[in-house]
């Protein structure tokens, strides 16, 4: 027996469909069965391929090792000053919600441009 064949359901007596049911014990899959689709009651079982097993295993174990592996160290990245020139940290810069511009080239920027003519903002104390 599959879901959709249509046999008689031996608890209500009608011919109806079978519909494949999902057996849960709070929030854990216990498995599935065949139920009646007008009644609901359990017609048959349906077992779980042994391939799902497997391969739930194998995903669980990957899962494992990952959480178990040795953490690496995230290499150091260093960056010259002279790459740090977005026109957002510009004393040129003026920020504006719908449209943000540059006063020294009178046009309209993105805050993630950089510039040859980038002079940095004043610290404020």
């Amino acid at each position: 027996m599959k879901a959709g064949e249509f046999t008689e359901c031996p608890h209500c007596g009608q011919s109806t469909a079978l519909k494949e049911k999902v057996l849960m014990d709070g929030w854990t899959k216990i498995g599935n069965v065949l139920a009646c689709a007008i009644c609901g009651e359990k017609i048959a079982d349906i077992p779980e391929p042994q391939t799902a097993v497997a391969e739930k295993g194998k995903a669980l174990s990957g899962f494992a090792a990952l959480l178990h592996a040795e953490a690496e160290a995230k290499p150091e990245i260093k960056v010259n000053d002279d790459e740090k020139q977005f026109c957002r940290d510009c004393a040129h810069f003026i920020a504006h919600p719908f449209l943000s511009r540059c006063t020294l080239h009178k046009k309209e920027v993105n805050p993630m441009d950089d510039c040859p003519d980038f002079k940095p903002q004043p610290q404020e104390v």
